[in-house]
């Protein structure tokens, strides 16, 4: 009986898995995978989270304490307190503890601190410690009850507010030439004064990098060979090359930027040959990801699984294994 013999495939076939399965189907691949989902979101709350903090903690917290400050400090601020239906001189806000005034303590003694005639000579000693700026300390009043109850009449969100607004009228004023020439005043005193000037410049540029009027507007996003042949870097082109060299050169270049990572907003201007770049598909933001995390957010459809492919490849590529000798019987 004449064998079939089985064709083997060529070289160049290669089969090829119907569907890539890059996580195991186990309990740890699962973990994974409920990681993966869920971090973003997580670090998305998180990064807002840190944000709301800062600008409580440094913006709004401390124009709240300013207003609750005013309001319990002096006397216009006790009249806004009474339309707020708050008396700091009531018993509610008496640190029972803090008085030392021996007439007081002696009618306590035999009385209580409700006793109508303790409350009338309570209040008679406190008159002759009021003035416009009132010193809770000496009125014996507790600094932590009365800003609660300020605190709940007044609301934080008018920090917010006043925030916003002092924000607008500080750009409006910067905008006129006082205000330009006073933030140039500041702007040059604070590169004098030792310890600041090492940070103040970069926080400036990192601020105007991102909140500048004047963005930079590139052309085109690329791949330029730099820093040497053979390796490519994102750049953004910002126009053509300065005269002088395009001449010595004699050839069409044009001038890139190359951020660094992970700070886009600092990099190198370089002057590279134009047939020598390589248009990306892909926009300034999406560009200014990938540089930022060093490579690991790329768009979905610049995303290359190399690495994935070449182990396929070495699988297919690996010598079938021999088949075992027919019995010739």
């Amino acid at each position: 009986m004449a064998k079939t013999k089985e064709k083997k495939p060529g070289r160049g076939a290669r089969s090829r898995p119907a569907a890539k399965q890059r996580v195991p189907r186990t309990l740890g691949g699962f973990f994974l995978r409920g990681l993966v989902t869920l971090l973003p979101v997580v670090l998305t709350i998180v990064v807002f989270g840190l944000l709301f903090q800062m600008v409580n903690r440094y913006v709004t917290g401390p124009i709240n304490d300013a207003i609750y400050w005013s309001l319990e400090r002096n006397a216009l601020g006790w009249k806004a307190l009474d339309e707020l239906n708050i008396d700091p001189l009531s018993l509610d806000y008496l640190a029972r503890d803090e008085v030392d005034d021996d007439d007081i303590l002696d009618l306590v003694r035999t009385r209580s601190w409700s006793d109508p005639y303790v409350i009338d000579q309570l209040q008679i000693k406190r008159s002759q410690r009021l003035s416009f700026f009132r010193d809770l300390d000496a009125l014996w009043i507790d600094h932590e009850k009365l800003r609660s109850s300020v605190a709940g009449v007044v609301h934080p969100v008018i920090g917010v507010l006043i925030s916003i607004l002092v924000v607008l009228s500080l750009g409006w004023t910067v905008g006129g030439f006082v205000g330009r020439r006073i933030v140039q005043s500041l702007d040059q005193a604070m590169h004098k004064i030792p310890g600041v000037r090492s940070v103040y410049p970069y926080s400036k540029q990192l601020v105007e990098f991102f909140f500048a009027e004047k963005k930079l507007e590139f052309d085109t996003v690329v791949a330029v060979p730099y820093p040497s042949p053979g390796i490519w870097s994102i750049a953004f082109v910002t126009g053509d090359s300065l005269r002088t060299v395009r001449e010595q050169t004699g050839k069409p270049l044009i001038t890139c930027f190359v951020p660094s990572s992970p700070m886009p907003m600092t990099g190198y201007t370089i002057f590279v040959d134009a047939a020598r770049v390589i248009p990306l598909p892909i926009s300034v933001d999406e560009a200014l990801r990938i540089t930022m995390t060093g490579g690991v957010l790329v768009p979905p459809h610049e995303t290359v699984e190399l690495l994935h492919d070449l182990q396929e490849d070495d699988d297919s590529e690996a010598p079938p294994t021999p088949a075992s000798p027919e019995d010739p019987s």
